[in-house]
């Protein structure tokens, strides 16, 4: 995992992955595993982006009872239009 830099714009985004396995049925039937957070940053005019796990990093520092959904920005917005664009 790179290391998410604290000093700068950092854009989060929520992504469904294929693991690449042709046995698998999660990739095969459907959008991939996740949705996972990834976070996404430039370095020079590089784009660089890193893993954040299943838990937005935002709600990483409350407590389990804190956490919602809701709680995230466009969280439910991200995940339509995600689950919209693996559908086409």
């Amino acid at each position: 995992m790179k290391d998410i830099p604290s000093n700068q714009h950092i854009t989060y985004q929520l992504q469904y992955r294929k693991c690449g396995k042709a046995s698998c049925s999660t990739c095969r039937n459907g959008p991939g595993h996740g949705p996972y957070w990834y976070a996404y940053w430039r370095e020079g005019s590089r784009l660089r982006s890193g893993y954040v796990g299943k838990v937005h990093p935002q709600l990483q520092q409350q407590s389990p009872a804190q956490q919602t959904e809701s709680s995230v920005p466009n969280a439910d917005a991200r995940r339509q239009k995600l689950a919209t664009a693996r559908s086409r």
